[in-house]
């Protein structure tokens, strides 16, 4: 049986990606654990809660057991923490952000490599490519074991690449959800680099499009963490837009996060807070009502100054798997997943009169809305159905390990 050590940031969370991928690993067989560099999640999906005592944090810095951890490794293996330790402080030089993060966490590395050791798993995995990325590369170094990494959007690509070409070259496979994001680090880190396309995907037996039926009313969706990427302050400019058009709609706002009070402030100046409800965070059996009977989820993301972008929103699949078509931005990744005219619409990010222009004649003759829902769901099911692609990552895990021990966990149930 092989085993896999994850390293991320927090964990479990309600946008359960991770979770979902870690949870089949184990169905199939594999032993997992996770390490987080944050606290470990105290929000998630009800069916993740067997994860929670997988989980130990392990990254912060003011935690004496992670520098007796690391002086320990730099007595028993000075040659390989040091010029490894070096090489990810020197490619960090140009990047105060990443410099942090790399002398912050090179005890949380050593507490990995220890528990990696202690367990003997035979894998580090890296849930996010920058520094979770960072401390399963370390840890995999101090004890000799396999490493991959995945890699996902603006948080983890872009704010700073700062030793990601070096984590890909020596990684044995980098999973990236995105397209572009993949050609992105093939072009970075060359040729011998192993860079694997495959989609998170949904869970089609949960998002089933069942019950599905458009509320009286015309009503909107947005979900995900209330921050500048997501672009939910130009979802509120089309609502107020639309108003002053004279089209009723309501907007139902999923998530929080830091720019909730702005939001809730905006939603007020513009005069349409009775048009706006905040859920705050809700976990899938709480959010499928909601995707029954919006009539199109908005996804105005955008592409901030310093990188930070959504890749493929989860949410936006999930819709799509509910037959909810999307109106949503040329950023990130929308293009791979809206197919204007075919299952929603695309617009430039920013622009929200754009959006108040598509969706104005969709809202008086939402037929077009239903055949766009029609084409999301088949969509899902040809191209993101999560045990489709969750099959391409076991089979990437399994490369390498015993070929009895692979094939069996390919045949399992």
């Amino acid at each position: 049986m092989t085993s896999v050590l994850y390293v991320t940031t927090t964990f479990p969370t309600l946008a359960a990606f991770v979770e979902s991928e870690v949870a089949r690993l184990i169905g199939r067989g594999v032993r997992v654990r996770v390490c987080t560099l944050r606290d470990v999640g105290t929000e998630y999906q009800p069916e993740h809660a067997h994860l929670v005592p997988l989980t130990r944090a392990v990254g912060s810095p003011l935690a004496p057991a992670g520098w007796l951890a690391l002086f320990r490794w730099f007595v028993r293996r000075p040659h390989v923490l040091v010029p490894e330790a070096l090489r990810m402080l020197w490619a960090s030089r140009g990047s105060a952000y990443a410099l942090a993060g790399h002398v912050g966490y090179l005890p949380a590395a050593a507490r990995v490599a220890d528990l990696v050791e202690r367990e003997d798993f035979a894998r580090v995995h890296g849930a996010w490519a920058h520094f979770p990325a960072s401390v399963a590369y370390l840890a995999s170094r101090l004890t000799g074991r396999r490493f991959s990494m995945s890699a996902h959007a603006g948080a983890d690509l872009y704010r700073t690449q700062a030793f990601l070409a070096h984590k890909a070259r020596h990684a044995d496979f980098t999973s990236a959800c995105v397209r572009g994001n993949a050609d992105m680090l093939r072009a970075l880190a060359g040729p011998g680099a192993r860079v694997e396309w495959i989609y998170h995907g949904v869970d089609r037996r949960r998002f089933d499009g069942a019950g599905r039926a458009r509320s009286a009313e015309a009503r909107l969706l947005v979900v995900g963490r209330l921050a500048a990427p997501k672009g939910f302050d130009d979802a509120l400019r089309a609502v107020a837009e639309l108003s002053r058009r004279g089209v009723a709609v309501a907007l139902d706002v999923v998530g929080d996060g830091p720019e909730r009070h702005a939001l809730e402030a905006q939603a007020r100046s513009a005069g349409i807070q009775e048009r706006v409800t905040f859920h705050g965070s809700l976990d899938h059996g709480r959010i499928l009502p909601l995707y029954r009977r919006a009539w199109a989820l908005l996804a105005p993301c955008r592409v901030m100054g310093n990188g930070r972008r959504d890749g493929i929103p989860n949410v936006v699949v999930e819709a799509m798997a509910m037959g909810v078509p999307c109106v949503g931005t040329r950023a990130a990744g929308l293009e791979e997943a809206i197919v204007p005219d075919v299952n929603g619409a695309l617009v430039d990010p920013g622009d929200w009169r754009a959006i108040a222009d598509v969706l104005e004649p969709l809202l008086a003759e939402p037929r077009t809305l239903d055949a766009w829902g029609a084409h999301a769901r088949a969509d899902v099911a040809e191209r993101f159905d999560a045990e489709h692609n969750f099959e391409r990552l076991l089979a990437l895990i399994d490369a390498g390990e015993p070929g009895a021990a692979a094939a069996g966990r390919r045949a399992a149930p």
